[in-house]
């Protein structure tokens, strides 16, 4: 099979097979692999280089992703993935994590200070939130220990602030213990301190 190119309009290069077009890469990228002008590929020359090629669009759009944001390492596979092949995605994100833009100990420290300090969610939330990142359980259980906080302290902040106005009655104080379970934390936790705000309402 015969392989030739030719330039396209920003720094794009076009790949066509024995005449047939077959995709288009950057520049930079292309010539970077070495392949001549009318070479001659076998199939496995070729499959090699589709590979090459899908994983490099994978790799490009996980690098857009994390110039948003960080991102764990699952979480950006199942991003890439849904214009990608997951197989090409996951040799990106790898080669990603390598290069040492995808790290997921230092993502689940800093997702784990924005789910306390601002969301206000309560240790088991915020595990749960980092499980659904793939993040590991030792990572999390490390980040537990290094982040140990007062529950009770954390629910008295919540009813003087963001559910002050909700504990005029019964119907509003058990809408305030289930808004306070949702964010993790314990009913254990929960009640003394709502008995705290509530008694003599």
């Amino acid at each position: 099979m015969r392989l030739t190119y030719s330039s396209g309009k920003k720094n794009k290069i076009h790949i066509s097979i024995d005449g047939e077009y077959r995709f288009t890469v950057d520049a930079d990228f292309w010539f970077s692999l070495g392949i001549y002008q009318n070479s001659e590929l076998d199939e496995a020359e070729l499959a090699a280089l589709e590979e090459a090629v899908y994983t490099r669009r994978a790799f490009n759009k996980g690098i857009g992703f994390l110039s948003r944001r960080a991102h764990s390492k699952k979480e950006l596979i199942e991003k890439i993935s849904k214009t990608s092949e997951k197989k090409y995605a996951i040799i990106a994100v790898t080669e990603l994590e390598q290069r040492g833009y995808v790290n997921d100990a230092d993502f689940a420290a800093e997702y784990y200070d924005y789910l306390q300090r601002v969301k206000h969610f309560g240790k088991r939330r915020i595990a749960t939130e980092l499980y659904k990142k793939g993040i590991d359980k030792d990572i999390v259980a490390m980040l537990e220990m290094e982040n140990e906080s007062d529950p009770q302290a954390e629910i008295r902040a919540l009813l003087e602030g963001k559910f002050a106005s909700k504990l005029y009655d019964e119907k509003a104080r058990r809408r305030t213990v289930n808004a306070l379970l949702r964010l993790g934390y314990n009913y254990s936790d929960i009640r003394p301190v709502m008995e705290e705000y509530t008694t003599g309402i």
